[in-house]
């Protein structure tokens, strides 16, 4: 049976605006009154998972920043990793002279050097405001402890950034398309699916007990872990072919998801 289940927030669980469908929301429910566990996964920090969950009522397992971090329900933190501190400085030395907007993440902010309207607008999609800091480089591994650093741009501009990266980082970092717009950059080790490994050790389940949804790169490690993955079908070719299934929502997963529990029973 399954007995986890973990859900993706943007593209998947939430829309552009932010909201969760009521349909979802009644379906999580109707889910963990089946006794099936959720987590959510996410590029976002943790405190963004939290105003999610208020949205929702209940109070789920939390994975963020692409697997920086894991809490429990009852708020265990059961995973913390960080960038070493050279490592983040000469990335976003070298990333902020080009045409790029960059973010850095600590657990609980986001940063940047210079605030200005396009920051505006982008902040307009989170849950947390962006903190300007123009000595951002200088903060690094002094009052921020970096654990993400996130470059929007335009899709190839940030693939091809991304080749670079890992032409010459490879044995450092991770990198994953997070969003069409969004190359998110992380420790080496660092994703949803090495996170979902820590959760599942300390629950006691095994990888044929989770499913598992989403709708981007970054999920793929996820998809990989368990037969029962359902990719979004706003995803791109390449993301849906590694999942299982193909749905339209969170709930359609879901109810999948009841229906083999039910077979099995």
């Amino acid at each position: 049976m399954i007995k986890l289940f973990v859900s993706d927030l943007d593209g998947t669980l939430l829309n552009l605006k932010k909201e969760v469908s009521p349909t979802d929301i009644q379906s999580l429910k109707k889910l963990k009154e089946s006794d099936v566990d959720i987590c959510l996964a996410t590029g976002r920090m943790d405190i963004e998972i939290a105003e999610v969950l208020k949205m929702i009522g209940e109070t789920y397992h939390r994975i963020s920043q692409n697997g920086a971090f894991v809490r429990t329900k009852d708020h265990q933190s059961l995973h913390s990793f960080t960038f070493e501190y050279q490592l983040a400085k000469e990335i976003f030395e070298k990333v902020r002279n080009m045409p790029f907007i960059t973010l850095i993440a600590d657990y609980e902010k986001n940063y940047t050097e210079k605030r200005d309207e396009l920051i505006v607008q982008l902040e307009s999609r989170m849950f947390a405001p962006i903190e300007e800091n123009i000595e951002l480089l200088t903060a690094l591994g002094q009052s921020i402890i970096p654990s993400k650093i996130s470059i929007l741009g335009e899709y190839e501009d940030l693939s091809a950034f991304q080749k670079q990266l890992v032409e010459c980082r490879s044995d450092e970092v991770e990198t994953y398309i997070s969003d069409e717009h969004c190359l998110d950059v992380l420790p080496k080790n660092i994703s949803k699916g090495n996170a979902l490994m820590v959760l599942m050790e300390h629950l006691g389940i095994k990888t044929d007990e989770i499913a598992c949804i989403g709708d981007s790169f970054n999920d793929i490690p996820m998809f990989q872990l368990t037969p029962h993955s359902f990719a979004m079908d706003i995803a791109l070719p390449q993301v849906k072919k590694e999942a299982a299934y193909v749905v339209s929502s969170v709930s359609e997963a879901i109810e999948k998801v009841l229906e083999l529990n039910k077979s099995i029973v």
